[in-house]
């Protein structure tokens, strides 16, 4: 089996943190069939590892996010706590056990921009790991996959990673991929963009003909990638290389949340998000100043209310998955 080098890419961010997110475009001339693109890999051997992208898999492109069975709790299985629309889970092995989910109906395309975010949070001693992906072209957000993983305030505590892999020996084709605009979030609420990065390849007899074919560097305003096939690697870029891209947002560039409230009786209100909109993750509801409810719940978009009057003020206060804040206030109808 002749493979493609797997390289990789570490970022400097080996603090804990409860969001990470990247985008990654796969050009025209670099998407290759059993090809992993992982676009972030977090917790390495550590509890809590995990890694998502896109996957161009004998069954279509995919998007795939997966994590190892814990080590505190080994009797306790991983469960999926949400599964969007056509999100598929099993339970995998191979290079250790967890829990998979792939989905192929959202799809992705060569030469599109995709944003990728995954976030952590606690529920009853429990850590429940989101994933959202952006398409940037198509103006959607999806929401594929929450996973409970049974131990508690799990965070993303190592440095964050990507890499191409080709899985199943075809180094003769090159693929390629591009990244820009990640970021991670420390446990204070701070950003931490990731601009600097180490650069390795992986060197395995089984990639012996292609050992000379690999090459990374910065283009524009973002990092690329690239291993197999006739790519030649440019000058400065050897087994190890650092790289560091010239500019770079203090924080993610997505805009707030967007939503509108569709309903407000004295028994309940209810709101809608769009799906271009970054995506819920909590929300709050204020009756004349008074917070009445509020929770951490990606999928709510109703609640009812209790001894509420016509003419009192409500206030939809939502969160979306990077931190920020919208708020929408409406008159109670009779």
């Amino acid at each position: 089996m002749a493979r493609a080098p797997s390289v990789w890419m570490h970022f400097k961010d080996a603090f804990p943190g409860d969001i990470i997110r990247n985008e990654i475009l796969v050009p025209k001339d670099g998407f290759v069939l059993d090809t992993y693109y992982c676009t972030m890999s977090w917790n390495g051997g550590m509890e809590g590892g995990g890694y998502c992208g896109l996957q161009d898999h004998p069954k279509g492109k995919a998007f795939i996010y997966s994590i190892w069975d814990p080590k505190q709790t080994k009797s306790i299985p991983i469960k999926a706590a949400y599964k969007g629309l056509w999100t598929e889970v099993a339970n995998f092995g191979g290079e250790g056990t967890g829990l998979r989910s792939l989905n192929f109906s959202i799809g992705w395309k060569p030469d599109q921009w995709y944003t990728l975010v995954s976030r952590v949070w606690d529920v009853n001693g429990h850590t429940f790991f989101g994933f959202w992906i952006h398409d940037q072209t198509d103006h959607h957000w999806s929401h594929m996959i929450t996973m409970d993983f049974p131990v508690k305030q799990v965070r993303f505590n190592s440095d964050t990673s990507l890499f191409l892999e080709d899985w199943a020996g075809t180094g003769q084709n090159a693929r390629k991929g591009h990244y820009r605009q990640g970021f991670k979030r420390k446990v204070d609420g701070s950003w931490f963009p990731f601009t600097k990065t180490s650069f390795s390849v992986v060197v395995e007899s089984s990639t012996h003909n292609h050992a000379n074919n690999y090459d990374a560097g910065v283009e524009k305003d973002y990092l690329y990638m690239a291993s197999g096939g006739q790519v030649h690697t440019s000058p400065g870029i050897g087994l190890h290389a650092n790289l560091e891209l010239p500019s770079h947002h203090a924080s993610p560039p997505d805009p707030p949340i967007s939503f509108s409230i569709t309903k407000a009786k004295p028994d309940v209100v209810e709101w809608q998000v769009l799906a271009s909109s970054t995506p819920q993750f909590h929300y709050s509801i204020v009756r004349n100043g008074t917070q009445i409810a509020s929770g951490t719940d990606t999928e709510r978009r109703s609640h009812p209310i209790h001894g509420a009057r016509a003419g009192d003020t409500l206030e939809i206060h939502l969160e979306d998955i990077l931190g920020k804040t919208s708020t929408k206030s409406v008159k109670i109808s009779a």
